[in-house]
Formats: structure tokens, C-alpha cells, sequence
């Protein structure tokens, strides 16, 4: 693995790089890639193409990736803030649970969810744990609550679209 990292990193962190547009997020990216090659390697084939190859296209796959829970965390981040309470602490515990969220929010797209994903939804963003910990709380796996915040938002988005919303709506709603 090392041999592999000393080798493509270099070829590699400048593509994670120019798509992240951070250095420690595109750090992150190349970590991420050499991490997950012992899971991902049974996907290579020869003959459809060199490691290298296959490798910048995992980066690059796994750089937008970031780019996107990026700008969805970004928006789901303004949402919270302009749809918590007067004087609220995001970061506390139950901050920004309040009743009138819903009806702001639209209320079928805020029940459309399933119990599990409102749930995760509510733990990251209403209690502010990060996946880690919502992993350890729920006794399931890290990429378990990955898979289901991301298709909560993806849910919570395609509800607020049927109501003629977009989630950057929910932090102009009154």
C-alpha cells in the first residue's frame, strides 16, 4: 500500500485538489481513496484500463462525492440555522426543535421521511452529532448513517420539490 501511495499520490492530490478546491479536504480524498483500495480493488479489471487510470477516476468520483455533501450540508447548515428558535444554539443538544419548523418547512415534506431517516436527519443536524457518533449511538455502521443522510436529504429534497420548494427555500420561509 505504501509502495501504491509513494507511487500516484503525487498524480493523484493535485486532481482531489482542483475538484475540492482545499487542501485538507482533497487530503482527506486521497486518505479516503488508499483506505477504501483493499474494498474497492476486486472492482479494478486490467482490461478495462491501468491502475492509474482507475485510481483518478476514484479520486475524481470520490472528490464530487465531497463536493456535493458539501454544498448539501451547506444548504441543510443555512436551512437549520433560519429555522431555529430565537436565541437557539445549533450546537446544543435539541436546538432548533420547535414546532413551528414543520409547518415552515412544509409538512408533508418533513413526514414524507421514513422514522429512520428523520431520525438521523434530527440527530445530525438538530442535536449536532457527526456520523461518527450517530454510528455509535445506533450501534450501526459509519457507512449505514452515510447511506441513510444521504438519502434523507435526497428524500426531504424530493418532498420539498412536489410543494414547489427547494431546501434553499426553507431559509426564506416564514
Amino acid at each position: 500500500m505504501a509502495e501504491l501511495y509513494d507511487r500516484y499520490a503525487p498524480v493523484l492530490l493535485p486532481i482531489a485538489l482542483r475538484i475540492v478546491r482545499g487542501s485538507a479536504d482533497a487530503e482527506d480524498v486521497l486518505h479516503d481513496a488508499f483506505v477504501s483500495l483493499g474494498e474497492r480493488a476486486r472492482h479494478y479489471s486490467a482490461e478495462r484500463g491501468s491502475v492509474i487510470a482507475w485510481l483518478v477516476i476514484l479520486v475524481r468520483n470520490l472528490s464530487i462525492d465531497r463536493v456535493r455533501r458539501r454544498g448539501r450540508r451547506r444548504a441543510l447548515d443555512d436551512a437549520n440555522a433560519a429555522l431555529a428558535p430565537p436565541g437557539a444554539h445549533l450546537g446544543e443538544p435539541g436546538a432548533g426543535r420547535d414546532p413551528r419548523v414543520e409547518t415552515r418547512a412544509g409538512p408533508a415534506a418533513l413526514s414524507s421521511l421514513t422514522p429512520i431517516h428523520r431520525a438521523t436527519l434530527e440527530m445530525a443536524f438538530f442535536e449536532g452529532l457527526t456520523y461518527p457518533e450517530i454510528a455509535e449511538r445506533e450501534g450501526i455502521s459509519l457507512g449505514t448513517v452515510k447511506s441513510r443522510a444521504s438519502r434523507a436529504i435526497a428524500s426531504l429534497g424530493e418532498a420539498l420539490q412536489r410543494e414547489g420548494m427547494g431546501i434553499e427555500d426553507l431559509s426564506s420561509s416564514s
